[in-house]
């Protein structure tokens, strides 16, 4: 890929945008969820589905107008072993959500405290309601398609052109993490290893369908855990 000058204007939003974008959305959302409003957390989920769809969609058309083969952006399956080991590994992943799911079921009240207090740091977030689960759920498949494309399909390439691909799958996940900077320091780490975790998915088997599908399990999990966890009494 040879960067264009919109790639450099995409690059920079996804630097230095989106992080303060995301910090300025958590900061409203906390001065609603302050002031009782009890639309907040929807408003919350909406606005990140839009913006999130509205930045994919940029970065596949502009890609598209480029001349660039989707393949080369991750939305492709190359036949052989690279396959067969995304689907094993993806499997893999599966089975441990499920696992961890099935642990968290069994959590005693004292469990229970202590797991809430673990996720203190995006505890707003989470959903309450069944409404709210709805459009978490949204949340959870917007961001497993559209992060995984703009920030390991794009900016791994764009990266790429500049660093080669092990460095720029590196700066991608570091990127990835302070995109979640609303989060505090254990949530930009937390994202950022699992950014990474990701890009190594993507560079070895040549998809993001796996990233892909992993991402969006593990925040519908998420969501589920803290619909479970905080649910009204």
């Amino acid at each position: 890929m040879t960067p264009a000058i919109w790639d450099h204007v995409l690059a920079v939003v996804l630097l230095l945008v989106v992080p303060i974008y995301g910090r300025i959305a958590y900061r409203i959302l906390q001065r609603k969820l302050a002031a009782g409003d009890p639309d907040a957390r929807r408003a919350e989920y909406v606005g990140t589905i839009v913006f999130e769809w509205a930045l994919c969609a940029i970065v596949v058309v502009a890609w598209l107008l480029a001349s660039r083969p989707l393949a080369a952006l991750g939305l492709a399956l190359p036949p052989g072993w690279r396959t067969i080991a995304g689907a094993a590994v993806t499997a893999a992943g599966l089975a441990f959500l499920l696992f961890q799911w099935r642990a968290v079921g069994r959590l005693d009240a004292s469990g229970l405290e202590g797991l809430r207090a673990q996720v203190a740091a995006v505890a707003e977030m989470m959903p309450r309601t069944e409404s709210e689960h709805r459009w978490f759920r949204a949340v959870a498949l917007t961001a497993g398609v559209a992060e995984e494309i703009v920030y390991r399909g794009y900016l791994i390439a764009y990266l790429a052109a500049f660093l080669g691909t092990p460095a720029a799958a590196v700066a991608a996940a570091v990127a990835f993490g302070l995109a979640h900077a609303y989060q505090g320091r254990t949530g930009v780490v937390k994202t950022g290893v699992a950014g990474l975790i990701a890009a190594v998915l993507y560079v070895t088997t040549g998809s993001l369908l796996w990233p892909i599908v992993l991402h969006a399990a593990v925040d519908l999990q998420g969501g589920a855990i803290g619909r479970r966890m905080l649910a009204p009494t």
